[in-house]
């Protein structure tokens, strides 16, 4: 093989419409506006809403039966986490659907800013 072949940089290409990609799109397909990458506060996001559903469980199933008040963790710090465990639920819940708009609308402005050029 020619040495110019194996020193040139494999071009990168779209998954979607296969156009190939400028150095700077890094989000965005600018011909086709794919997404190319997931934010990393997405991925963190969807996990903190998979966390409040599974405490969302334990809230059914009954924080007092958690057995925090065995031991593991002080009295007071036991009675206050299962006497405010709803906001828990909610407060992990919440945090994880702001991050997961947050992602989302990083992406939308990156397809307009595409878009606009």
């Amino acid at each position: 093989m020619p040495a110019a072949f194996l020193s040139r940089p494999m071009a990168r290409r779209c998954p979607e419409c296969y156009a190939e990609l400028p150095d700077d799109a890094i989000w965005v397909c600018p011909t086709c506006q794919y997404t190319l990458r997931t934010p990393g506060s997405a991925k963190a996001g969807i996990v903190f809403m998979l966390l409040g559903l599974a405490l969302l469980g334990v809230f059914v199933y009954g924080p007092e039966n958690l057995g925090l008040n065995s031991g593991i963790m002080p009295t007071e710090l036991a009675n206050l986490t299962i006497a405010n465990f709803p906001l828990l639920v909610v407060g992990v819940f919440g945090l994880g659907a702001f991050l997961a708009a947050a992602a989302a609308l990083k992406i939308r402005s990156e397809q307009a800013r595409v878009a606009a050029a």
